[in-house]
């Protein structure tokens, strides 16, 4: 009876043994093709990206906090700077590869060194800026012998350039004080060592609270919507054209998150750069366009600037504006963005 039952356990305990050696094998072949399968998909492309503290910026951090770079092959690493043009020096002193820019900017970067356009990505309306004045300004004239805040090299010059042409206020009967913030900005305008300014929506509040201050006039009073746009060097997509598409796939992801998920991109917002959340969620839901593209219209707004600017001595070297753009990558992320004859 004994051997019987002995039998018996021999039989179940090899029955077991061999069942457990097939499991260990069939893992051992999952594990080999999950090996295979990471070991087949492309390395991630590192990418230096600079944004500037503001709204601007905000597809970038969306990207990179949801993972959509990393979903397009593309491992970001994000620096913040005061403005996108500093984003853009930023670029050609090679601290970071990737930068933007509003479209002023972007041209007088354009023509200092070896960018590239990759695409419009991003663009305020022209409720989103507002040109605020103390001290009894009331009209656009009352501006003249009176100071004003400029950040220089930024689309805030231009601006300040399209204003005085608009209400014929000659740029010589009224002092331009560069500054290097908005901060700074508001900080002279509080204490009135400046008499007028321009001002983002998340400023609005702070500047209407300074002691005397009234809005004059917002862009749409010298017919300006500024566009922005993703720049990088031309050497960066030359090797790589993959990350072009990469990044433009990723912001457009982005682009569609802020428009479905406003609040939690408010949250980021003040998470990231401190824009506190009512302000940011204001500019996100009434301020600004989200959009991944470059059509004619952009194309021609380009142009204008350009010419605009050169002929004004804003632009000091002249250059062609077809060879500074690159929008394969677009192209090939979404062949119905690219618009242009």
């Amino acid at each position: 009876m004994k051997s019987k039952q002995s039998r018996v356990w021999k039989a179940v305990a090899g029955a077991m043994l061999l069942t457990g050696i097939l499991i260990s094998l069939a893992g051992c072949g999952d594990a080999k093709a999950e090996t295979k399968e990471a070991s087949d998909a492309p390395a991630l492309q590192k990418v230096r990206i600079g944004g500037d503290s503001a709204i601007f910026s905000l597809q970038f951090r969306v990207a990179k906090a949801e993972g959509f770079f990393e979903k397009n092959g593309i491992d970001a690493e994000i620096s913040t700077f005061s403005f996108g043009i500093d984003t853009l020096n930023a670029v050609l002193t090679d601290r970071v590869d990737v930068g933007e820019a509003m479209d002023y900017a972007a041209l007088s970067a354009l023509s200092k060194g070896d960018l590239k356009v990759l695409s419009l990505f991003s663009s305020p309306k022209a409720t989103s800026s507002k040109l605020y004045a103390r001290d009894g300004i009331s009209r656009p004239e009352d501006l003249i012998g009176k100071k004003l805040g400029v950040q220089k090299g930024t689309v805030n010059e231009y601006i300040w350039g399209k204003y005085f042409e608009t209400f014929h206020i000659d740029k010589k009967d009224v002092t331009l004080v560069p500054l290097q913030s908005t901060a700074e900005i508001l900080a002279a305008y509080d204490r009135g060592d400046i008499q007028a300014a321009w001002f983002g929506t998340a400023f609005f509040d702070k500047a209407e609270k300074v002691e005397g201050s009234k809005a004059l006039n917002d862009q749409s009073a010298i017919n300006i919507r500024t566009k922005g746009f993703l720049v990088a060097k031309d050497s960066l997509i030359k090797d790589k054209p993959q990350i072009s598409a990469g990044l433009n796939k990723a912001l457009a992801e982005a682009s569609q998150y802020i428009t479905d998920h406003p609040e939690e991109a408010a949250e980021l917002a003040f998470k990231e750069v401190k824009i506190p959340k009512d302000n940011a969620l204001r500019e996100i839901k009434n301020e600004w366009e989200f959009d991944v593209r470059f059509n004619q219209e952009d194309y021609d707004q380009l142009k204008e600037i350009k010419e605009w600017s050169v002929a004004n001595g804003y632009i000091e070297q002249d250059f062609k504006l077809d060879d500074k753009l690159a929008l394969e990558g677009l192209k090939e992320a979404f062949p119905d963005k690219v618009t242009i004859q």
